[in-house]
């Protein structure tokens, strides 16, 4: 992706999905950049509320929070995560209690860590390179 002005080139991180980012935002900087910000605030807050359900032992709640960060992560390149989380959801339904899907859970909670940390770096990189190019 370029920046009109300067036709400086801009390449998402190679942890990503890269082809299917330049597809999704082809070359609107300033949306990928707002996407990836708002999905880190999204990420944070649902990853509170899925602690919260799996703390209550409610795993049908688990998986529908499970089930709102997915796409989340595919708005940033993280289709691999998603996947993961898919998966996921799978084990909340077949769990009878929250100490079966502990080990699942625990996965998942490090991989939305994971998630924000690169989705941040990502965000900052966009960040400088969508205001250097003012």
């Amino acid at each position: 992706m370029y920046n009109e002005d300067q036709k400086t080139a801009f390449h998402f991180s190679p942890e990503l999905d890269r082809a299917f980012l330049q597809e999704l935002y082809s070359d609107d900087l300033q949306q990928a950049e707002m996407v990836f910000e708002s999905s880190v605030q999204q990420l944070r807050a649902e990853q509170q509320l899925a602690e919260a359900r799996f703390h209550d032992g409610d795993l049908t709640g688990l998986k529908k929070v499970i089930h709102k960060m997915k796409p989340l992560l595919g708005y940033i390149g993280m289709n691999k995560f998603m996947e993961e989380f898919a998966l996921f959801e799978q084990v909340c339904l077949q769990s009878i209690s929250p100490a079966d899907a502990e080990k699942g859970f625990l996965h998942v909670q490090s991989l939305t860590a994971e998630a924000i940390q690169k989705a941040e770096k990502e965000m900052n990189r966009l960040k400088h390179h969508n205001t250097q190019y003012l």
